[in-house]
């Protein structure tokens, strides 16, 4: 095998200038920073952080302030010997309120709140990690996508390089005209090839344009780094359990249930609270002039029966997070599947890779065997423009092959839950900042 030799006939280089090259990290880097996917990602979770700090502000006291001022009637009993009222009545109450104790309703609440919004920090990075893995393929698309144009214009000219060869031959009488018909009819298909490199070059630009949010520059074959790949199928399962974010997300979702459970289980106790109160009224309750009223009250609150409804709700989030449990489980299965089918195409293009450089290299000594054949009347102008068809194949093949060999280890990186890792992206702070709960 001369994967040397393969390499130098299949990947011509690119055409792009490498004067302002964009790499592969930097168009993940832009991405993640204003891919409107990611963008959205990031305000949910802003959004739940918010949720959880207004759930701790239950726990605070409640200062409120209720002021009027208006008409007031009274038309008292004769029995009184009053005579009716009609005053101008002003009143002003400052109260204060603090929860003391409500059967840990809030307490669950606000550890319910704070695992909700560490869930969608983890969902963050999660889609951060997804997101990368659809601008590498991107990336590496719109990279092969170069050198499949490069392979097909070289292509056409080898085919236009062969007809001018055969119509010297036929004008002067050696080749017949058969032969230039033939040759014609190849010429023709290697444009549609050509037309079909440029139009699938275009296709790859307008994803990256879609994911990335500009036209790439001067793209440059990435290199996954070898070391972020485990060493083993087991080792890549063991990682993945500690690493992916899906299966964490899991997890926290199974805390932020059973919160939801404990905190439906406050319903069965009575709250106790503080109550501080200071009361300023003018003309009120048909007396003219000025009075106050000071109160501090120890205020408890039990509701005895509303219709089994505490019950009914406890059961629900009993189910639910039994619920969240099943999902965790499913989690687990699904991610050591998506490592296995990733591990499974890594291995299997490594395999197909090596025997493909071989045709390449195979295809590549036919071709000169038979171009020296064909000058000596040993082969037929069909077998020279076949033999030049299945090179022209066969190094298409081992460029797909190429390719997918790097998006595979790609893929493997973020089956492990490493990719972001691997890319040397500068996460933002603000998601790696873990919320408490």
């Amino acid at each position: 095998m001369k994967i040397n030799t393969a390499l130098l006939v299949a990947l011509l280089p690119i055409t792009a200038s490498q004067l302002h090259a964009q790499t592969l990290e930097q168009a993940v880097a832009l991405t993640l920073k204003n891919n409107p996917e990611i963008k959205q990602a990031y305000n949910e979770y802003q959004s739940s952080v918010k949720e959880h700090d207004a759930a701790g502000g239950a726990y605070l006291p409640s200062i409120d302030l209720d002021a009027g001022i208006g008409y007031e009637g009274i038309d008292p009993a004769s029995s009184t010997g009053r005579d009716d009222t009609d005053l101008t009545r002003k009143e002003a109450t400052l109260s204060l309120t603090q929860l003391l104790w409500d059967g840990n309703a809030t307490i669950n609440d606000i550890s319910r709140t704070g695992a909700d919004a560490e869930s969608i920090r983890l969902q963050l990075l999660s889609d951060a990690s997804d997101m990368a893995l659809k601008v590498t393929q991107v990336y590496l698309d719109a990279v092969k996508a170069n050198e499949v144009l490069a392979l097909s214009e070289s292509n056409l000219a080898v085919h236009k390089e062969i007809y001018r060869d055969i119509k010297k031959r036929a004008d002067s009488g050696i080749g017949s005209t058969a032969d230039v018909t033939q040759v014609e009819a190849r010429i023709a298909k290697a444009h549609g090839n050509l037309l079909a490199a440029q139009n699938n070059l275009i296709d790859t630009h307008t994803q990256f344009h879609r994911l990335v949010g500009q036209q790439p520059l001067g793209l440059i074959y990435p290199r996954a780094d070898e070391s972020k790949l485990p060493l083993s199928l087991t080792e890549a399962i063991d990682e993945a359990y500690i690493n992916h974010p899906v299966i964490k997300v899991a997890k926290v979702d199974v805390d932020a249930a059973r919160y939801q459970y404990k905190q439906s289980k406050g319903n069965y106790y009575p709250t106790i609270s503080i109550e501080a109160s200071q009361s300023w009224r003018d003309d009120a309750g048909g007396d003219e002039g000025r009075s106050e009223e000071t109160l501090a009250m120890l205020r408890l609150r039990y509701n005895l029966y509303n219709g089994g409804s505490d019950s009914d709700l406890s059961e629900r989030a009993a189910y639910q997070l039994n619920k969240s449990k099943d999902l965790r489980d499913n989690t687990y299965r699904q991610v050591e599947e998506s490592l296995r089918l990733s591990w499974s195409a890594l291995d299997l293009t490594l395999q197909q890779k090596n025997f493909l450089a071989d045709h390449v290299d195979s295809a590549s000594e036919t071709v000169i065997a038979y171009k020296k054949q064909y000058r000596i009347g040993k082969r037929t102008l069909l077998d020279l423009l076949n033999t030049e068809n299945e090179l022209f194949q066969a190094r298409k093949d081992y460029l797909d092959a190429h390719y997918s060999e790097q998006y595979a280890k790609y893929r493997v990186m973020n089956a492990t839950g490493n990719l972001l890792d691997a890319l040397l992206v500068e996460i933002p702070s603000e998601w790696t900042r873990q919320v408490e709960y």
